[in-house]
Order: C-alpha cells, then structure tokens, then sequence
C-alpha cells in the first residue's frame, strides 16, 4: 500500500532525511520514533504530497484516499462543523467536480470522469456522509458541539478534535497522524485506540504516547539522529524499546571486544618490532659472522612478515563501527522551598462571568504534594489552573498563596509565548535582574540546543523544540510549584522520560493536567481529582477513573460499527 525507496531529503545545507526506504502493506499499522528534529512530521509531509522529495521514489495505489493529521492543524474558520468536515474530506470538491460533468455525460470521457469521482464519493460516505460525520464525532466525545457550531466557537481541544474526525472521515485507504492524541481526553483517547486497531486503512504514526503505541502499531519504524535513515522493527513501543537496548548492548559488546584484540594485536606487534630491531642490533663474533648474518636477516624476515599479518588482522578489525551515543538529556529542576509554602482554595468559583463557571471548591495544597486534576475536554480544568496561578481572577472565593511561591507553568508558556522573540530576548524578559548570558548559553547547550539558536527566530523551531525551550526556562526560574498542563505534548519520547525522572525527586507542588497515562504512572501522584459538571471530586486512582470511562466508550465504538463498520 505505501513503499518508499531511497527518499532524500535536504533543508538548505541540512540533511533532514537520507535513503529512506521501507513498505507498509494493507492494513498494517506503523508507529514511527525518533527525536525531537529528527524529520519525523518532514517524512509525514512528504508521504502527504505537502512537501516535494530532492530523490528517490514514492509508490502509492492510484486513486487511494489519504488521510493526514499535522501535528499542529491550525482550524479557525467560519463555516459550520459540518461544511469543514465535508470540505476537509473531499466531499465538497468531489461534489463541484460531478456537477461540473453531469451534463456531459453522453461524452465517454466525462462519463468515465464522472464514475471515478462518484466512486470516490461513495467510498467517502457521501451519500450518507452527516449520519456518518455524527458517529466519529460521537466517538470522539464531540457530539454536544452540534455540526451546525461554528468552528472559530470551539475550544482548542474541541478544534483538535474536529481536524482528526476531518482526517479520519477522508482516510480510507492511508492514514497519517502526526501526534494525534495530543489534547485528546481519555474517553477519545481510548476510542480513537479501538477505532485505528480495527479500521483497515494503512496507518504511519508518529506519537509520543506509548501505550497508545503498544496498543495499535505492530511495528515500529525509527529514524536514526545521526546516519537519518530508517530500522523497522516487529512488534509495539514496549517490544521495540526492548530490541533496541538489547541491540545496542550487544553492539558495545562487539565494539569493546574489538577494541580490546585491537589492543592485543598492537602490543604483539610491538613485542614483534622490538624484538626485530634487538636482533638487527646486535653483533655477531668475528669468526661466525657469515653464519650469524644469514640467521639474523631470515629472522628479520620471519617476524617482519608475522607483523605485517598481524598489522593486516588489525585492519580487519573496523568491521564493528563505534556506537554513538547522544548525551541524555537532563532536566535540572531546584527549587527554593519553605515549610509552610502551601496554596489554599477557599469557597472558590472559577471560571467566566459570561461563560462557563465551576466550584465551589475548598482545597489546601501544602508543599510537596502532587495532584492530577482529571476530567474530559471542556470541563474547566485549564481555567482551574490559570485562576490557581493568578492569571484569572476568581468568580468567587479566594486563593491564598504563600508569598514565597514561584510557578513555572508548562503549557500557558508555550501557547502565549512570541513567535518574534529569540531566546535571548525571552530570557531576559522572564528572568528579568537574574538574567545571565552564560547561565543561558549552558541551560541551552543541556537542553540540546547549538549555541546559534540564541538569536533564532521562536517562530522557526519545532513543537517540541519551543517546549525544551521553556522546560530551560523553568529550570532557571527554580519555580516551586509546577503547573503542568498536557505537559508531554509536542515531547519526543527521550524528552518525557527526562521529565519523568526530574520529577521523581521534585521537592514542591504539582498541580498536573494530563492524559499521557505512561507518564501519570511515573510521576507517583499523592492525590487525584475529577473535575466534572463544575465540581471538583476525589478519586481513588487514575485507573479507577479509566475504568468508569471505559463502558460509555465500548457502547460508542460498538454503534458506530453496526451502523459503518469499520
């Protein structure tokens, strides 16, 4: 269904992606991994037909319908929910195509024209295309958004949402998601699982989210950082981090026991020339010197041949190349903390005075402690947190903060932050009197950024690159209460799982919104909290709220199968 031979791809003087060469079959799900930069979203591009290829060759099925998600879909219009559903699906256009040929039809041509694209049409649902549209946004827990909604009224999450059921609708044949569950709640996040494991298009995905990834692909295609060229391995993320570090422990394995006949190939060879250069030295007797003469120059010849041999093996011995190995990255988290730094809720209303409101809410949070606010898309937990840190005033009630308290919010930084700036000019806005050209040109170099990026345009680096950027950040402000908002959007996986390990002996408060389940089971959290209808409740676990999210989704996932199959 997809195979790609040799595919090259070059940036100005930068080599995104060299000799690319794999083949997915029909119905086969692929994840594909590698570093933040490392050309993941170019190759997805590039399948796309968004962006043109400097060599090798792209085999697809004609006519096959593709379906492709970018990791950032900008969705801001002014139609309804279901005109750019239609529009992002094809249907629109496949629709002004048949009418265009509907009187010409007594034309050969334009009839066999015209029986392509309705062909399409039919494939697409077209026919029964709102019924259809209705049950993916009810498996995505969109449905009491309504098709005739305006798109530029929906929520960030809810625009993410709609892009996908657009991708889904039109990917018959081929999808291609680029981070699909980013910003997507558990019940979708679950469905969406269920949907790809048994849709029968071909899937390439690149996410973050590993047991998303154990739960759909049964292969794992990775790029390399350094050679950007492709290894497919068998099997899920679990399966494939496994092969991997197996594979890379045994090729150090190789490369030390090279190394070390290296070693004793050149002390013999030594021991060898020594030994030839003692001989040539030394003098024979006056009255045997014919006979000594001619035993000395045949030894010299013996052992100048057996350390030319021995000198020839040491050159075999480059079949085992040195592994790379990239410094891990480590996130340096310190914060100034006090005993009696603590945050408290009391009676408080949150929200907007036209708009939705939750609470009231009595809560302490003391330093230290960790808590997970959960809940689906909408219900406030975003807004919860922006009135905690002050950037929303609450509706009623107060919130007392320790005025020793410094956040370090994760995901209001990425979002707000200037695409205009420069890292250098965003530090030192942020830091103001404790900014220091040095301290930021060595939190970069840690967060794996080159010294020229200082004066780079913000509006050039990656998803995942702006949020390395504030992960630096936060480090330098030694912020003591982090707020951390679907903080592993956008990370490659390397990155989350430095996250994970700062955090496991991070001393202050986090408040965490995430639905990254690999990563809720990390970060060891003290309580968790179901923000629903407005009101804020305990619950015993993270699992105990997927368990009760998991029937509502099966009853979804099986409707939608009766009435389209999947």
């Amino acid at each position: 269904m997809l195979t790609l031979k040799n595919v090259r791809k070059i940036f100005g003087s930068r080599r995104v992606l060299e000799k690319i060469s794999f083949s997915l079959g029909e119905g086969q799900k692929a994840a594909l991994v590698g570093q933040n930069g490392v050309g993941k979203s170019t190759l997805l591009q590039i399948i796309a037909k968004e962006v043109s290829i400097d060599k090798g060759d792209i085999f697809i099925p004609n006519r096959a319908l593709i379906g492709y998600l970018p990791q950032e879909s900008a969705v801001s219009s002014e139609e309804t929910l279901l005109d750019y559903l239609r529009r992002m699906t094809g249907l629109e256009e496949l629709e002004k195509g048949m009418a265009s040929l509907e009187k010409k039809l007594e034309d050969p041509n334009a009839l066999e024209k015209f029986e392509r694209l309705q062909s399409d049409y039919e494939r697409l649902g077209g026919y029964d295309f709102e019924r259809k549209a209705k049950s993916i946004l009810d498996g995505l827990f969109l449905s009491h958004v309504g098709l005739d909604r305006k798109v530029s009224l929906l929520s960030g999450g809810e625009k993410r949402k709609a892009a996908l059921a657009g991708v889904l609708l039109r990917g018959v044949d081929i999808l291609l998601l680029d981070e699909p569950t980013n910003n997507l709640d558990l019940p979708a996040l679950l469905w969406l699982e269920k949907y790809l494991s048994r849709s029968k298009a071909t899937c390439l995905i690149a996410s973050h989210d590993r047991i998303f990834l154990d739960n759909v692909v049964r292969k794992v295609i990775e790029i390399d950082w350094y050679k950007r060229d492709v290894t497919m391995y068998t099997g899920g993320w679990s399966e494939f981090a496994e092969m991997k570090a197996h594979a890379f422990r045994k090729h150090k394995e190789l490369y030390r026991m090279q190394e070390d006949e290296r070693h004793r190939l050149r002390e013999s060879i030594d021991e060898k020339k020594g030994w030839v250069e003692r001989v040539k030295e030394s003098v024979a007797p006056d009255h045997d010197k014919l006979t000594s003469n001619y035993k000395k120059e045949r030894a010299i010849r013996k052992f100048d041949g057996s350390a030319k041999a021995l000198q020839g093996r040491e050159k075999r011995l480059d079949e085992v190349e040195k592994p790379l190995e990239r410094e891990l990255l480590v996130i340096p988290l310190d914060p100034k903390t006090k005993e009696d730094d603590s945050i408290v809720l009391k009676k408080l209303t949150f929200g907007y005075k036209d708009g939705f409101s939750g609470g009231t809410i009595d809560l302490k949070i003391p330093l230290g402690r960790r808590i997970a606010i959960l809940g689906n898309n909408g219900v406030g937990k975003s807004t919860l947190l922006k009135t905690i840190t002050g950037e929303i005033l609450p509706l009623k009630g107060k919130v007392f903060l320790s005025e020793s308290l410094t956040f370090g919010y994760l995901m209001q930084e990425h979002e707000n932050i200037s695409q205009s700036l420069t890292p250098r000019a965003l530090f030192k806005k942020r830091l103001e009197k404790y900014f220091d050209q040095d301290t930021l040109q060595r939190s970069l170099a840690q967060f794996q950024f080159s010294p020229g990026v200082m004066d780079d345009k913000i509006a050039s680096f990656s998803p995942g690159e702006r949020v390395r950027l504030i992960l630096a950040l936060l480090s330098l402000l030694h912020a003591n209460v982090l707020v951390l908002d679907e903080p592993t959007n956008h990370l490659d996986l390397e990155a989350i799982e430095a996250l994970e390990e700062a955090l496991e002996t991070y001393p202050g408060i986090i408040l965490l919104v995430t639905h990254d389940r690999r990563f809720l089971e990390r970060v060891r959290l003290d309580k968790n909290y179901i923000l629903e209808d407005g009101k804020l409740t305990e619950v015993a676990s993270y699992e105990a709220y997927a368990l009760s999210v998991v029937p509502k989704m099966k009853r979804i996932l099986k409707r939608f199968e009766e009435k389209h199959g999947v």
